[in-house]
């Protein structure tokens, strides 16, 4: 899903739940370097390729690590953000400012 989309969709059910107190906020992630990849059915040397060209493709030079997407759906999921709806927490590194 594109961010755009993702951020349309997030809106329109935040606005859609709120009067239920109901917060609806979305995570765009960077790629995660996981099994995803690897049930695609490339050949090791795809794969490896794949992993040296996502990088250069983010400003920050990495993939994201897991945790740092579990700590962004923490933060979603804690009270530190009980008045935050209708947002789409960006943790991709950078990509989308190219």
């Amino acid at each position: 899903m594109s961010k755009s989309a993702l951020d349309m969709f997030t809106k329109c059910l935040a606005l859609e739940l709120a009067h239920n107190g109901v917060r609806v906020n979305g995570i765009y992630p960077a790629p995660i370097k996981s099994g995803f990849y690897d049930n695609l059915g490339l050949t090791s040397d795809e794969l490896d390729a794949i992993y040296e060209q996502i990088p250069q493709q983010i400003p920050l030079g990495r993939m994201v690590r897991p945790i740092e997407n579990v700590n962004a759906v923490l933060f979603i999921a804690s009270r530190d953000s009980s008045f935050v709806t209708g947002s789409t927490l960006v943790c991709e590194g950078g990509y989308l400012l190219k």
